[in-house]
């Protein structure tokens, strides 16, 4: 089914809109699987807006070059993954105020405590795996810490993949 959004593009109009996918899904699917979903979903998107085969009531509101970019990008690893940190950039920057709950771009974002990590007492460090394989997938060091310590919160991404970690913190004043 697609979003309403799924139209034509518009500035919050993402690449996985145009070809109706989850970000999250692309996330927890294995490598081989990837392919094949944004290959079945490039192919429905063709169809669903060609002139020709597209339901009476709805014309076709993407055209092939939009639908053949969105494939394009999704479909090459580190394309998608240039994609994706550009998204969350946009993202954090505040991006557009009147997007609804259908168009914004959300990712994995895994809530933990700062006592729930692990200590690099050498390179003063806190760190944590991800699922993705990385042993030390987030990192960062007390300066972050101390940048965010006003919102208790620090956004980690992982150094390897899309996924981000939400460290909750308290400064404790002496």
């Amino acid at each position: 089914m697609a979003s309403p959004s799924a139209g034509r593009p518009s500035r919050t109009a993402t690449h996985y809109e145009v070809l109706d996918l989850q970000p999250a899904l692309l996330g927890a699917a294995e490598p081989h699987d990837i392919a094949t979903l944004i290959k079945r979903a490039y192919r429905r998107a063709l169809l669903r807006n060609h002139p020709d085969k597209a339901a009476q009531s709805s014309a076709p509101t993407l055209t092939v070059d939009q639908i053949g970019e969105a494939y394009a990008v999704l479909s090459s690893p580190p394309r998608r993954k240039e994609y994706d940190a550009g998204l969350r950039v946009a993202r954090i920057a505040g991006g557009s105020r009147d997007d609804d709950d259908e168009t914004k771009f959300h990712t994995g974002i895994e809530n933990v405590d700062l006592d729930d990590l692990g200590f690099d007492e050498a390179g003063r460090r806190w760190y944590r795996s991800c699922r993705c394989g990385n042993d030390r997938g987030y990192s960062f060091e007390e300066e972050d810490l101390v940048d965010a310590s006003e919102d208790g919160v620090l956004m980690v991404g992982c150094q390897d993949c899309s996924l981000w970690l939400k460290v909750h913190f308290a400064v404790v004043e002496e």
